[in-house]
């Protein structure tokens, strides 16, 4: 089997040109960090942001902001070659004319912009944002991998019978069939999602699943994608024995990618730090 994953389209820009995790995705993971923030980062995005606004309600700005501005193309993944086990800033985050840089960069870039308490507060909003959706795309483990643009050229069917939303089959891509159909196949609505995810020990207290370096997170979701490139159904066909196989890993990267946002905006409100 080589694994499945999800986006919600296969875009052609640059290498891996995906656009990661569904709308639900990124809410689940925005909405298992907002559990867990601090308050004083509650009160912080609150005065930043407004009274009103979650997380999960910003968590998919930047694939519309990668539509309007395509100089941050390449700041949603980073192409780490499938026989590297290492992210090399030289050989994955060259700056490419037009595209931007990669995933981690961004994500370094926007963390230290949201901890500058003298920044402009539009820059601020603009950096959050970012950051809530990047952190996000990082999880998705295709969006640190090389080849087939990071599983968009590996055509798959989804067959399943189990489940929630539909039992049609229909053709997809290794990188999508991960970003919406494994999620949207287990849970009605993404608030469902969250609340598997906080139940378990995945996403709840004292879980170490926050620990890591930016530069760690990319390695361990190419190790993933790596292992998981090779575990295709030689048929292409993704069934219920292959969903249920792969879930706890869905579970485990959203509930990673929700508690590491939090570790990383706690961190960023309490320096208040400028470059």
């Amino acid at each position: 089997m080589r694994f499945l994953l999800a986006t919600l389209g296969a875009l052609t820009l640059g290498t891996s040109s995906a656009w990661a995790w569904g709308d639900s995705g990124h809410s689940i993971a925005a909405e298992v960090a907002q559990r867990h923030l601090a308050a004083s980062t509650l009160q912080a995005i609150a005065e930043l942001m407004g009274d009103d606004v979650s997380l999960a309600s910003l968590s998919s700005w930047a694939d519309d902001e990668r539509a309007r501005d395509r100089t941050t193309t390449r700041w949603h993944f980073v192409d780490i070659p499938l026989e590297e086990t290492r992210y090399d800033a030289s050989r994955d985050c060259r700056s490419m004319p037009g595209e931007g840089d990669c995933i981690v960069a961004a994500i370094e870039r926007e963390q230290a912009v949201v901890a500058c308490a003298t920044a402009p507060s539009e820059d601020r909003r603009r950096a959050l944002k970012f950051l809530v959706h990047f952190v996000g795309d990082l999880h998705q483990p295709f969006h640190a991998l090389l080849e087939e643009r990071g599983g968009n050229g590996v055509s798959v069917t989804i067959v399943t019978r189990e489940g929630v939303n539909g039992r049609d089959p229909f053709n997809s891509n290794l990188h999508s069939a991960f970003d919406s159909a494994l999620i949207d196949k287990t849970a009605w609505s993404w608030g469902g999602y969250v609340d598997r995810l906080v139940g378990s020990d995945l996403a709840g207290p004292g879980t170490a699943n926050a620990a890591g370096t930016v530069v760690e997170w990319a390695e361990e979701s190419h190790a993933l994608a790596s292992r998981l490139f090779e575990d295709v159904p030689a048929n292409g066909v993704l069934d219920d024995t292959y969903r249920r196989s792969v879930l706890p890993l869905l579970d485990e990267q959203l509930a990673k990618g929700g508690l590491r946002l939090a570790r990383l905006l706690d961190d960023a409100f309490a320096s208040a730090n400028c470059p």
